[in-house]
Parts: structure tokens; sequence; C-alpha cells
């Protein structure tokens, strides 16, 4: 498959990248500074650009016909607005439908849910107060892409860490009660699962959650 990863030079847009090439998958980069990736792969082409700028993203998905948008940009703060990400996901939403590429999976989070509640306090609480404004971000994101032409995924985690990939893990579209201890993923297990939602279709125009 051909995909191309907007967000590649963060924590979980680099697993995408080395899970995809170890899979044999065709990559392409989008990033704003190459050098920060710092990785070379036959099958890896690295794209510099800049993902508020609606022309480069769209030339960016121009350039081949993706079977995958993988949509991995992160915000620097959970207790600020970025509406430069939002405006971000707009743009490869837009450009995505427009060059008639395949299914966009994007990264959101799992306290965006109505059924967020059921995962205790932290989720029922203190996360809606808290993180307000990264959660309005969140939701402005989704509502973009659930509402574009192009086919997509929203895969909704909880707090992500730095632990191995184990390819165990769980995820519905409807949350269950769940305990607090397993309210974690891996990026790398988070990653695996993002490449498994690109090339199957059961969850597709879904937001699904997804914990160890």
């Amino acid at each position: 498959m051909k995909m191309i990863i907007f967000g590649a030079t963060g924590k979980t847009g680099r697993e995408l990248v080395l899970q995809g090439l170890e899979q044999g998958h065709e990559i392409t980069a989008f990033v704003r500074n190459p050098d920060k990736l710092n990785m070379e792969h036959p099958l890896l082409h690295i794209v510099q650009g800049d993902v508020t700028s609606y022309d480069e993203v769209n030339a960016a998905l121009a350039a081949k016909h993706y079977d995958a948008v993988f949509s991995a940009l992160g915000a620097k703060s959970p207790f600020q607005r970025d509406l430069r990400l939002v405006e971000a996901v707009r743009h490869i939403t837009h450009a995505a439908a427009a060059q008639q590429a395949g299914k966009i999976v994007h990264i959101s989070f799992i306290g965006t849910r109505k059924d967020a509640g059921k995962l205790g306090l932290l989720y029922r609480w203190i996360t809606p107060l808290l993180m307000r404004n990264l959660l309005a971000d969140h939701r402005d994101k989704e509502q973009i892409i659930s509402s574009g032409a192009a086919n997509w995924v929203l895969v909704q985690p909880p707090l992500l860490t730095n632990g191995e990939r184990t390819g165990s893990y769980y995820y519905e579209t409807t949350i269950r009660q769940l305990p607090s201890s397993k309210l974690k993923l891996s990026r790398a297990n988070l990653a695996e699962f993002m490449l498994k939602l690109a090339q199957q279709s059961e969850q597709d125009r879904k937001a699904v959650m997804v914990s160890e």
C-alpha cells in the first residue's frame, strides 16, 4: 500500500513510519523538518512541507494515489487550544477528498466520546475540566473529518505511553466499563492498530476507542 503520514516526526508518527516500512508499505513522510526524522529506507519518501499550507498539503497528496492518509499531528499542550492543528486537519481532509486519496486514519482522544463518563471520575469530571481546550480541538477535528467526503476512521486512545509493542489491546465502538489501570496504550500498539485499520474496512466511518 502507498501511505502518507502527517506528523511523522512525532512519537506515534515515527512508529507508523517504522512499522509501515517493516510491513513493506511505501511510506511518504510529510514533515516540516526532515532532519528530525533522521531515517532512510528504499520505501521511504520524505516531503518537506507545512501542514498549515493547503497548497503544500494538496501538492503532497496529488503526487501519488495514496491508499491511506495518517493524521498523527500532536498538540504541544493539553491545556491550550491549537487552532493551527485544527486548520491543518481541515487541509488534510479537503485535500484527501480532492485527490481521491484512500482512508484517513486520524488519532483523536477517548475523552471526546459522549460515553467517556463510563470510564470513571477522570473522564467524567477531571478531563472535561482540566483539558477542555484539548477536547475542544479534538472534537473540532473529528467533526471536520467525519463530515468530509473522504473515507475515514477516528482512533480514540487514552493516555499514551512509550511502552513496547505487544499486539495486545482492546478496541470497540461502544465503551464498556474498564478499570482505570487499563486506560493506557503504548504508541507502538497504537501505530500497529492504525495500520490494521488502514487495511480493513470493518471500522470505516466509525470512532473506535482502543486501550490496553
